[in-house]
This record gives structure tokens, C-alpha cells and sequence, in this order.
């Protein structure tokens, strides 16, 4: 519905929103017409722009640049940090690309910005920011407030402050609370050590992963020699955490990454083309059961109520390999378990295999004599069949991600359907070779 506006509304609301946070702010842009998005726009003060924009969808982006006068849009580019420049020129037709690059951003910051454009997709080099101060090791304290306050970076970024060696080398960091409070002392004296830093080529999820391990406000990045170029802010890292738990939650549900858009606005056949591809993969290898039932045909024929009981195994087998893949995964993710622990996982999954087979047997075992009314024989060959499905399972689900792992291949992958598929192969040939022994067909 269209918002209708007179000069008090106009100025009513340009006080209201520019009060809002720029979270809450977008999620209302989100939810506003063409028309009424431009009216905001052009309400809302210089700052608050940037930081709303920066957090907008591209086709939201698109729209504002194009709202915009040449002057406003000079003014939002200046406000933008390098980091959310670079974000925004890799969401924007090519031809939009080029006439920001030539008209719009200072000649100073184009050698950064095309810097932070050649770093690999989700590396640390295309998320990191690079407004940063730092001094060296023999700065007086007195010379570094006089620096902090000649500076334009934001309050949040001079929180702390980075500290090299003469080499530029980066050796610690100092908060500027302390160099308030101990001006007449030397830099060294309240030095705080890094704890872990990162290479700008290495993986984003390395930056939440040590984020999360050393509990870190930032991260520095540095290059093979040791140099400060950049820092990613912890609020990224839970960004980065996020991103990395929708692509994890997408793969073990068998779908695929495409594009980061929202549900309500992402076409239904794009959503569609996702979803299909590991659906037919499934498709296609659930007919390897179907050919394994066909081969034992016969071993159904001689013993019909075997049939009843091959959901239970199957779904058994699928749900023990899948905990074990997750624990993997998790301990994998934490740093906690590494490729060279294979062994090591296996013999432990073999374990928890033999406590979780022995319960679930006993359980079954009651269930079907007290319930099912079977003959002992079949009762036997079940129960047996099961409990070698959980420890082949639990194998296979603690196995496979450490394969994906030494493979270089998303451990996520090997999650969910792809285990389902192969443990409902092998419990199969397992259920009818136990009953062709127990049951003499």
C-alpha cells in the first residue's frame, strides 16, 4: 500500500528513522515500495545511509544508485568503508561497476579497493577491513593519543590499538583506555599479545574459528612476513558463523548453495533447481536397494514378515550414521579432531556402536516378543541384522567426513542423504545374508 505524505509526515518521520537502528531500519526498507524506499532514502542522514545501505540486498542497492543524485551518491560512497565497497561493487551489474570505479570513488582508494577485489570469494582477504591505526612499539603514549585523535576512523575502531616493531611487523596491541591511563608509561609495559592471526588467501571460516576459540574482539590479518594489512571485527565472524551454518544446514539436507537471497523473494525454480539435483542422485542410488530386494527375492518369499522390519533397519542405520557425521563435523569445525585422528575415530565410534547396538536389541528383541509374536529365528536374524547396522553405520557417519576433510570437500557433504543412501545399501545386503544364514533359505 502506498504512504501518503505531507510535510509534517515528512518531517516526522525523517526524526523517527533516523533514530532506528540500521538492522531494524532495513528490515523495514525491506518491506517498502520503489517510491516509498526513495523517499527514506533521501531522509535519512549521510552515516545512517552507509550503514543501512551496506546491509540492503543488491537489487536495493541497485534501486538507491539509481534514486541518486550524482552528488549523493559521491557523498554514500565516501561514507562506505573500503570492506562494504567492495561487498557492494561484487553485487552490481558490470556496466554500474564500471561508472562507480570511474566517477565515483577517489583515485587514493582505488588501488585498495581492486586489492580487496582480487581475493578469492569468501577468503579472509574479501571480508576484511583495512581502516585501522597503528603505532609502533617505541611510540610515546602521548604521541599515540595525539595520532588517535588527528584520526577519522570511527570510535569503534580505535578501541584498540595495533602495535609493530620498527619492521612494521605486528607484535600486539594496546587498548586505548590504557593509554589514557598510563601516559607516562611506555607502550611495551601494557602490550597485549596476539593470540591468532590470519592470512587474507585463507578461509573465512578460519577468522569465526579462532574468534570463537580465543573469545577475540578482532582478528588481525597479516602477510607472509608478519605485516598488519587488515582486521576482520568479531560481529563479522558471527556473520561468517552464520553464513557457514545455512550452507552446513543446506548440505545436509541435500541442497545446494546458490544465492544468498531471501526465501519470499527467490524464484520458486531457481529454489526448485537447488533442491532436484540431490534428490535424482538419490533417485538414482536408492536403486541399488531396489536391485539388492530384487536379488533376494526369493529369501522374502521363504519369510514375507522379513519385509516388515526393513524400514526400522534402514531408518536406524540412516539415523545412527547421521549423529555420528554431526559429532564428526562439530569436532572437525572446533579443531578439536583432525584427519590424522582417523583411527582414533573409528575405534571410538565402534565403541559408543556396541553400548548404543547392545540397547536398541534388547528394546527390539522384547518389542517383537511381546508385541510382534515371531519366531525366535527371525526375532534372532532382526536383532543381529541391527546391531551390526549400528556399528556399520556409526563407522561410516564418523568416517566419511574425514574423508571430505583430507579431500578438501565440505565434510557437510557427506551428511544426510549421501550416508542415508550408502548405509541403506549395506544394511540391506547385510538383512538378507544374516537371514539366509539364521534361517537356513
Amino acid at each position: 500500500m502506498k504512504i501518503k505524505y505531507d510535510a509534517k509526515k515528512l518531517q516526522m518521520l525523517q526524526k523517527k528513522i533516523n533514530l532506528l537502528n540500521p538492522v531494524d531500519l532495513k528490515e523495514q526498507l525491506l518491506d517498502l515500495s520503489k517510491t516509498d524506499l526513495i523517499i527514506w532514502i533521501k531522509l535519512l542522514k549521510k552515516n545512517l545511509l552507509a550503514d543501512v545501505f551496506a546491509l540492503l540486498p543488491s537489487e536495493n542497492k541497485i534501486q538507491i544508485i539509481e534514486s541518486l543524485s550524482d552528488e549523493k551518491i559521491m557523498t554514500l560512497i565516501k561514507e562506505l568503508d573500503e570492506d562494504e565497497l567492495v561487498d557492494t561493487l561484487q553485487e552490481l551489474p558490470a556496466n554500474m561497476v564500471r561508472k562507480l570505479m570511474n566517477h565515483f570513488i577517489d583515485i587514493e582508494r582505488r588501488p585498495i579497493i581492486n586489492q580487496l577485489l582480487g581475493y578469492p570469494k569468501e577468503s579472509v582477504g574479501s571480508i576484511m577491513s583495512v581502516n585501522f591505526l597503528s603505532i609502533k612499539n617505541t611510540t610515546k603514549p602521548s604521541d599515540a593519543i595525539e595520532k588517535i585523535t588527528n584520526s577519522n576512523l570511527d570510535a569503534n575502531k580505535l578501541d584498540r590499538i595495533w602495535v609493530t616493531d620498527a619492521s612494521l611487523v605486528l607484535i600486539g596491541y594496546v587498548y586505548l583506555a590504557d593509554i589514557l591511563r598510563k601516559i607516562n608509561d611506555n607502550i611495551e609495559s601494557f602490550l597485549q599479545p596476539i593470540s591468532a592471526s590470519v592470512y587474507a588467501n585463507d578461509d573465512q571460516e578460519i577468522v569465526a574459528k579462532l574468534a570463537h576459540k580465543y573469545n577475540l574482539k578482532e582478528i588481525p590479518v597479516t602477510d607472509s612476513e608478519g605485516r598488519l594489512i587488515g582486521f576482520v571485527p568479531a560481529e563479522w565472524a558471527i556473520d561468517i558463523l552464520h553464513e557457514e551454518y545455512e550452507e552446513d544446514l543446506a548440505h545436509i539436507h541435500g541442497i545446494q548453495e546458490s544465492t544468498a537471497e531471501l526465501y519470499l523473494k527467490k524464484s520458486a525454480f531457481l529454489m526448485a533447481k537447488e533442491r532436484t539435483m540431490w534428490l535424482i542422485i538419490c533417485l538414482i542410488t536408492a536403486t541399488l536397494t531396489g536391485l539388492i530386494i530384487k536379488k533376494y527375492e526369493s529369501v522374502l518369499a521363504m519369510s514375507v514378515i522379513l519385509t516388515a522390519y526393513i524400514p526400522m533397519l534402514m531408518d536406524s542405520g540412516g539415523n545412527a550414521g547421521t549423529q555420528s557425521s554431526t559429532t564428526i563435523i562439530t569436532a572437525l569445525y572446533s579443531g578439536e579432531v583432525r584427519t590424522e585422528h582417523v583411527f582414533r575415530v573409528i575405534f571410538k565410534e565402534f565403541k559408543i556402536a556396541m553400548f548404543t547396538g547392545l540397547v536398541l536389541v534388547l528394546v527390539n528383541m522384547g518389542k517383537m516378543f511381546l508385541l510382534d509374536k515371531v519366531s525366535l529365528q527371525v526375532n534372532i536374524t532382526v536383532s543381529i541384522t541391527l546391531f551390526l547396522t549400528i556399528i556399520l553405520s556409526k563407522i561410516i557417519g564418523g568416517l566419511l567426513p574425514i574423508i571430505a576433510e583430507k579431500l578438501k570437500i565440505d565434510p557437510t557433504i557427506m551428511a544426510g542423504p549421501l550416508i542415508t543412501t550408502i548405509v541403506d545399501t549395506f544394511v540391506l545386503l547385510l538383512y538378507f545374508e544374516v537371514a539366509s544364514f539364521f534361517l537356513g533359505i
